[in-house]
């Protein structure tokens, strides 16, 4: 049986830093994909499990996909289908990565296979959008627990929509 309750078992060094503001890099971020990049800096690359050959392409590398990740998960587009579709159509991405992107199978894998620095990455992108609402005044000051579980709850949302695709709605 199929579950859709998500992994706990995070590696402890993970959970004992939840990433702050300043944190991360010495200059702030003006922008998410400058947050994103940030954040995935922080993260030691030992702690990524790869889901391709060390010789694979740009696209395949393990910081690659842990920033694309973020991204589209803090842009809203949490469905691995989804994310290869866009690659596929982004020529900068395609140009950059000499025409190679992962697909919805490799995707799938990464996440599952990095949920924990994924989730720290998400956390620190969601941060930097919420303090840019906070800074215009659309939103109010969120909480670092409350940052953390919006992380946790895109993370399901893209496991759940991944499931769905996979057992044809």
């Amino acid at each position: 049986m199929t579950t859709l309750e998500p992994k706990t078992n995070f590696r402890p060094s993970h959970m004992l830093h939840t990433p702050e503001r300043g944190g991360l890099t010495a200059a702030e971020p003006r922008s998410l994909a400058e947050a994103v990049q940030a954040a995935v800096s922080a993260v030691d690359e030992s702690t990524l499990r790869p889901v391709a050959r060390r010789d694979a392409g740009l696209a395949f590398q393990p910081k690659t996909l842990l920033a694309l990740v973020t991204y589209c998960y803090a842009r809203g587009t949490y469905g691995s289908t989804d994310i290869e579709d866009m690659l596929r159509r982004d020529v900068h991405f395609r140009q950059l990565c000499r025409n190679e992107f992962p697909g919805a199978n490799v995707l799938r894998r990464f996440r599952r296979d990095n949920r924990e620095d994924i989730w720290f990455c998400l956390t620190a992108a969601l941060r930097f959008m919420a303090e840019q609402k906070v800074a215009t005044g659309s939103a109010t000051k969120i909480t670092e627990a409350q940052l953390a579980e919006e992380a946790m709850r895109r993370i399901i949302m893209a496991m759940f929509i991944d499931n769905m695709e996979l057992n044809g709605d």
